[in-house]
């Protein structure tokens, strides 16, 4: 786009702007936010030097105990050997009574220490072994613990870029500058005088934009995008301080002019390469200023009063529309909606998005034809078991057998994300199409009055100063801020949620568990090899995580289904809650309502330690066929 307000290119001209300054923008958060980052990348690089330290240490405490284990066997066959001697030469002084068994005595006696050494060695390395373990299943705790305050200081650093730099063209100046024009013979003096007037506004606001872009603290950055910059200047008012003829047919002006820089939607953020996420919340509701030359370089903005009716239709039945991220329904479809530009998705289990960016100035009609996903997913069939009291249980997506990619493929993973590789899921199954929610729970407690691991213990973790750290008070009933029968539930344990699954399996007499690794990889990215399912940048209020752009974003979980659904029909596998699974080790996915998008991506492992409850940790219900 071309940068509002610039001075048209004329000819023969001879023209002077006085010279001015823009008073600096004081703003150190930038500076304060990258300090405590680089405190913080210091921090978290020593912490993984002593992980690596402490995998080290499991790892040689487990050679050696499998060295004591092997010894063992060794020193058994040595004290038989010893007692077959020493019975062997009893038996001799039978014969003669003269004969000396005190050697054979002591090496017996000696291979019974050694014996009785080995096993002590052997009890002492497994319980070294055992809190070598617990250790680094709590370091990894803190791994992430860390990893997430670093990327949410760097998600706060972004944010603070935006702001400085809309705060920077977020200024008035008043200029004077002098413009000379030749006047046209075709031309009235009256027009002559207006032609002057308005290069003359037209050059200072074309140097007014410059000097905003020289004068930025990231100059060098946003220089780059200056060409197709929409970065916009507003008159607000114009004075003429002199105008005369000379006797060549000239005509100089020279005027002030009160300007004001502005950079409209999410223009900071193309400038500065972030992504819209950071602008969006700083949106206002006027559209880009245009320049009107027929009226003087005028500015004139859309009257967001005015309605256009958009008509959307597709060639499936079911589907779901949604407009700036709002759901309207299916089609076929008519609503009205404020001129300007509007984001469209139309979408459907088992069916690629079909989007469209339109701006709305006229009525429209969209007629969309929805491609099928490159993988079947089986049509994404429902099931739902009924269980005793006519009571349904959770919600599942039939999920077909198939191959992926799984692991980090983007190269910006953790290592325990690596290497990606290929992976075959040998048998349908069927998963939750919602986290497990607080209502699921609260049947499967009132049918057994089966207790928590938070409730009989020490409760139930949460983030303080970005730590976890237990509280007595919390658990599933109370985790800490306000939740519905709809909200995922959290401060569950491992060992709680497999409790309840082995309820579910009771009540249905089907096979439930939690999926394994593979499984919920499978599922979360439905088909794509990027970041998250729907691309490689979270975007802006797509998923409930820290600083995604959601009313619930660093505040608590949300209501499952409040974000799209998947190209499987599964919501939140993007944030909300982390996800447990199934395997040799407690690992969650999914990323979370307070953890930053980084540690949302699809590929993203958080190793916790058995027992580990938290309120940002849930699950999902696999049943198998």
């Amino acid at each position: 786009m071309r940068l509002a307000l610039l001075a048209m290119t004329v000819s023969c001209l001879s023209i002077g702007t006085q010279a001015f300054e823009l008073a600096p923008i004081q703003d150190k958060s930038v500076e304060s936010l990258e300090i405590q980052l680089s405190t913080k990348e210091a921090e978290y690089e020593s912490f993984m030097n002593s992980l690596s330290s402490l995998n080290t240490q499991v790892a040689n405490e487990t050679d050696k105990l499998g060295l004591l284990r092997s010894q063992g066997a060794e020193l058994q066959t040595a004290r038989k050997q010893a007692l077959l001697n020493m019975n062997e030469q009893y038996e001799a002084m039978v014969d003669n009574p003269d004969q000396d068994i005190a050697q054979a005595q002591n090496a017996y006696r000696q291979a019974i220490q050694n014996q009785k050494q080995n096993k002590d060695d052997i009890k002492a390395s497994v319980t070294l072994l055992a809190d070598l373990k617990q250790k680094l299943a709590n370091a990894n705790i803190d791994r992430f613990t860390l990893a997430n305050a670093r990327e949410a200081l760097r998600e706060e650093i972004r944010i603070a870029r935006v702001k400085r730099l809309q705060q920077e063209f977020e200024q008035e100046a008043t200029l004077e500058a002098t413009q000379i024009v030749s006047c046209d013979a075709q031309e009235t003096l009256k027009q002559c005088i207006m032609r002057s007037n308005r290069l003359a506004k037209q050059k200072a606001s074309k140097q007014f934009v410059d000097s905003l872009f020289a004068g930025a603290t990231e100059s060098n950055v946003i220089s780059q995008n200056k060409n197709d910059s929409a970065a916009q200047v507003r008159l607000l008012n114009h004075k003429v301080v002199s105008g005369e003829f000379s006797g060549q047919g000239n005509y100089s002006t020279t005027i002030t002019v009160e300007l004001e820089g502005s950079l409209p939607n999410t223009e900071a953020c193309k400038l500065l390469d972030l992504s819209a996420r950071y602008c969006t919340y700083q949106q206002e509701h006027l559209s880009t200023a245009a320049v009107d030359e027929n009226a003087g370089n005028e500015i004139s903005f859309n009257d967001d009063s005015v309605l256009y009716e958009l008509t959307i239709r597709s060639d499936q039945y079911d589907d779901e529309v949604f407009i700036d991220g709002v759901s309207y329904g299916s089609t076929k479809l008519s609503v009205m909606l404020a001129s300007g530009a509007h984001e469209v998705v139309i979408t459907k289990p088992g069916y690629l998005d079909h989007q469209e960016n339109i701006r709305l100035n006229k009525n429209m009609t969209i007629k969309a034809e929805l491609a099928k996903a490159s993988i079947n997913f089986a049509n994404g069939e429902k099931i739902q078991d009924i269980l005793p009291g006519d009571e349904l249980g959770p919600e599942l997506i039939g999920v077909p057998a198939g191959r992926f990619q799984m692991g980090d493929m983007q190269g910006a993973g953790l290592s325990n994300e690596k290497p990606a590789r290929d992976e075959q899921i040998l048998k349908s199954f069927a998963i939750g199409q919602n986290q497990v929610t607080v209502g699921d729970f609260k049947r499967f407690v009132k049918d057994t009055h089966y207790v928590t691991e938070a409730e009989s213990g020490n409760g139930c973790a949460a983030f303080v100063d970005g730590e976890p750290e237990y509280n007595s008070v919390l658990n599933w009933r109370n985790p800490g801020f306000k939740q519905t029968d709809d909200h995922p539930v959290v401060c569950v344990s491992d060992k709680d949620s497999k409790a309840y699954l082995a309820w579910l399996s009771k009540q249905t007499e089907r096979k439930y568990r939690l999926p394994n690794e593979t499984e919920w990889e499978y599922v979360a990215r439905a088909g794509s090899a990027e970041n998250y399912w729907w691309g490689d940048d979270i975007g802006n209020g797509k998923a409930n995580c820290a600083y995604c752009g959601s009313k619930w974003s660093n505040i608590s979980t949300s209501p499952v289904g409040s974000f799209r659904a998947n190209k499987l029909g599964l919501f939140d596998i993007v944030g909300n809650v982390w996800e447990l699974t199934n395997g040799n080790k407690v690992v969650a996915r999914g990323g979370a309502w307070n953890f930053a998008p980084k540690l949302a991506r699809t590929s993203v492992r958080l190793e916790l330690s058995p027992g580990f409850r938290s309120n940002y940790v849930g699950f999902r219900a696999l049943r198998e066929n």
